[in-house]
């Protein structure tokens, strides 16, 4: 990290600076980097809401233990979900109507914190307010409920429950929409049915970027599936625990959407979002092992090469590959000085005899020309 602060590229600290890196390659080195900066960014958005759930005098010592303890980008925006500042929604206009108290009395009986004959549409009538465009009880009631609905669509726990159900055992399905073209390049999706979880795997990336490009394109209609009457049934418990009380069809329905109209779709979108940039990451990973194998392709066919990284301080590096371009063995071959030469040729001439070298590669670099003689 160090080496990378002081303007090392990955190459140049890969070649140079084995030492202080343990030997580590390319690949490694950039994966140090990328994760360091995947840390950075979680505690920078951790600080970040940390402060903002402070400013509201919202940030309890349980919930900032929560947050700091935890590591999970995507778990540290659930937590900061219910306290995020949000363009005016239908519950933030229903609140500065006057209608959380309605809303608190609803949902105190469906869970026995009071007892309240009253019935629900002449409590309603308590909270008209025309000028905020509540003007009967009907209209105070969706008013609550729009606040009853976000606050069950912000609890956590209600929301891991949904993205556990539609990761692990969600179905993805594709059908063809009226712009489905003949003879499309989509036709093995017009029907197609897939485990979420097994469209995660690296073996089936490409089949999920091409039915998200058939999406964006039009030509396929994409959902997802879960069990959602075992989704509904816990969303219910929590929205009400006293039944046969006045308000149990209400929290119900409010149950109901909330699930529905809120959280499966924000959950899907996520799914969505994770399955691209795991395809796209595998796509990168494929493409860059075919354009490895053609680069790593013998160019003048099958032979038995001796490849020579010339060195004069250091030594020459020797690398003895098949005719497949497998890797048979390496050393280090001094060039400096008298004996260092001829202990050279002798370990050079062993090697001939025990493999016809075809072909040998010298590098430019510094000794090459040294090398060669």
């Amino acid at each position: 990290l160090e080496l990378s602060e002081e303007g090392g590229t990955v190459p140049f600290i890969a070649r140079y600076r084995k030492e202080k890196t343990g030997n580590l390659d390319e690949v490694e080195i950039r994966g140090v980097l990328d994760s360091f900066a995947d840390w950075q960014e979680v505690v920078k958005r951790k600080e970040f809401v940390l402060a903002e759930i402070e400013k509201q005098g919202n940030l309890t010592a349980e919930l900032k233990t929560r947050i700091e303890s935890c590591w999970d980008l995507a778990e540290v925006e659930e937590m900061y979900r219910p306290y995020k500042r949000k363009k005016k929604t239908k519950a933030t206009l229903a609140r500065e109507a006057g209608l959380q108290p309605l809303a608190d009395w609803l949902w105190q009986l469906g869970h026995g914190e009071i007892e309240d004959k009253t019935a629900v549409e002449v409590k309603a009538k308590e909270f008209i307010n025309p000028s905020a465009g509540y003007a009967t009880y009907d209209e105070a009631l969706r008013g609550a409920q729009h606040i009853i609905v976000e606050k069950l669509s912000n609890i956590s726990d209600l929301r891991a429950k949904v993205r556990d159900e539609y990761f692990e055992n969600g179905i993805l399905t594709s059908t063809k929409t009226t712009q489905f073209k003949n003879h499309s390049k989509y036709e093995m999706y017009a029907d197609f049915k897939e485990p979420v979880k097994s469209l995660q795997m690296q073996k089936a990336s490409h089949r999920y970027l091409a039915l998200k490009r058939g999406w964006q394109e039009g030509e396929l209609k994409v959902t997802i599936e879960a069990d959602e009457a075992k989704l509904l049934a816990e969303f219910e418990k929590t929205a009400i625990t006293k039944g046969g009380c006045q308000a149990e069809g209400f929290l119900k329905e409010s149950a109901k959407i909330a699930l529905q109209i809120h959280v499966i779709p924000s959950i899907t979108n996520e799914i969505h979002r994770v399955l691209k940039d795991k395809a796209d990451l595998d796509a990168i990973y494929v493409f860059a092992e075919n354009l490895r194998r053609v680069l790593m392709a013998s160019p003048f066919g099958p032979k038995v090469v001796l490849g020579v990284d010339p060195g004069i301080k250091t030594g020459c590096k020797l690398a003895l590959l098949d005719k497949g371009g497998n890797f048979i063995s390496s050393t280090v071959l001094h060039i400096q000085g008298d004996a260092a030469q001829e202990n050279g040729k002798k370990l050079f001439g062993e090697v001939l005899k025990q493999i016809k070298i075809e072909a040998i590669a010298v590098g430019n670099g510094t000794g090459g020309r040294e090398a060669e003689r």
